[in-house]
């Protein structure tokens, strides 16, 4: 037993000593894991972190930054800015109120009819206007002859109260008397140099009624043919013959301006010149004739001709 016994020890002691040898540590295995991480902002900077564990195994994680660019939409409040337009108008010297408010339509100021109407119901303030069933157009002769500046598509009443102001302005205190005769003035005379001739002509005759009776101007005859006559803006229009008319039909002065004169045909009626004067025409000559008798009126017309335009 003792020989066998002494065998297995030795067996043991080999086996331990062979078996319990120091071996190399073999190297730690590395597992890298590689992880995506979306990052989503307008601009973003992501750095990869390593990350090492305390085993002997070491994890490093790589973060892949992604850069995401974000499109941004800035609206901007759109307004609309309507431009107001202004246009010139020049009213000559003589024009009646139809062709005023027929030229402010052509402008695109306003409408013939809107004009009208405001004209026929408006009161100024700062000066009075005959009100009377008997004149056809209320404003006749206060709408002063010059150049305006007016908006497109304006107001009635400031186009109005403009020309009003400016004939308060221009004129100032006048009577309705010597604007009706400064009308008839602007339309006969046809010329400055004229004027107060012509005023001197019309002012005999109005200062010798007994031989006078009609003024016998014939652009007042005109005024209710071309103006009043087939107007539909005008109603009972029959009516204002007999009250424009002064050849034959008016007595005196004509109801209301025919036309709206300018300031030479207003000092002409203030302040005419002193002549024998009561007859006149415009002959073929382009020139406006005198006479004091009738006869030498008709002689002159014969001889030189009378000028229809």
């Amino acid at each position: 037993m003792k020989p066998f016994c002494l065998f297995l020890c030795c067996v043991v002691v080999f086996c331990l000593v062979g078996c319990g040898a120091e071996q190399p540590t073999p190297a730690p295995e590395t597992t890298t894991v590689t992880t995506t991480t979306t990052s989503v902002s307008e601009t973003t900077t992501t750095t990869a972190i390593t990350t090492t564990t305390t085993t002997t195994t070491t994890r490093t994680t790589a973060t892949t930054a992604r850069k995401t660019t974000a499109t941004t939409t800035t609206l901007t409040p759109t307004t609309t800015t309507t431009a107001v337009r202004e246009v010139t108008v020049t009213i000559p010297e003589g024009y009646s109120f139809m062709q005023i408010a027929r030229l402010l339509e052509q402008k695109g100021v306003c409408s013939a009819e809107d004009f009208y109407n405001e004209c026929q119901t408006y009161t100024p303030q700062s000066f009075s206007i005959p009100i009377s069933e008997d004149r056809c157009f209320r404003m006749e002769g206060y709408l002063f002859p010059d150049t305006y500046r007016f908006y497109i598509n304006d107001n009635p009443r400031n186009v109005l109260i403009k020309m009003l102001n400016n004939f308060r302005s221009k004129v100032g205190d006048v009577s309705d008397e010597t604007l009706i005769l400064a009308s008839i003035i602007e339309r006969e005379a046809r010329s400055e140099k004229h004027m107060k001739l012509v005023s001197s002509v019309f002012h005999n005759r109005l200062n010798n009624r007994k031989e006078f009776l009609y003024l016998n101007a014939d652009p007042t005859r005109d005024y209710v043919n071309q103006y009043i006559t087939d107007n539909p803006l005008v109603s009972n229009q029959s009516k204002f013959a007999p009250l424009y008319n002064t050849c034959g039909k008016r007595i005196g002065l004509p109801a209301g301006p025919i036309c709206c004169p300018g300031l030479q045909a207003i000092r002409a009626a203030l302040e005419p010149t002193e002549s024998p004067y009561y007859y006149f025409f415009y002959g073929k000559d382009y020139d406006n004739h005198y006479s004091v008798t009738l006869e030498e009126h008709e002689q002159k017309m014969a001889e030189i001709g009378v000028c229809l335009e």
